[in-house]
């Protein structure tokens, strides 16, 4: 019974997963970010949220500079 629930669980991993195309230089450049036992799908998603942080950070850093007349200094309160 447990190796037909093995079987099952790799059947359905393998329909929700794509195969992208890298060059070899890339995939090494991957490898070089991922932790030993990542795959590339937990590389890639370490990635998208390295950006995400990114983008806040900008965001946070222009709204300050545009909104920079309407702080108060922590000193002045």
């Amino acid at each position: 019974m447990k190796a037909i629930n093995t079987i099952a669980n790799i059947a359905e991993n393998m329909a929700e997963t794509t195969t992208i195309q890298v060059k070899t230089k890339t995939r090494d450049k991957l490898r070089a970010i991922g932790s030993m036992g990542d795959d590339y799908n937990s590389v890639i998603e370490k990635l998208i949220q390295e950006h995400n942080r990114n983008k806040l950070v900008e965001y946070s850093r222009k709204m300050v500079e545009e909104h920079e007349d309407e702080f108060v200094s922590i000193d002045e309160l």
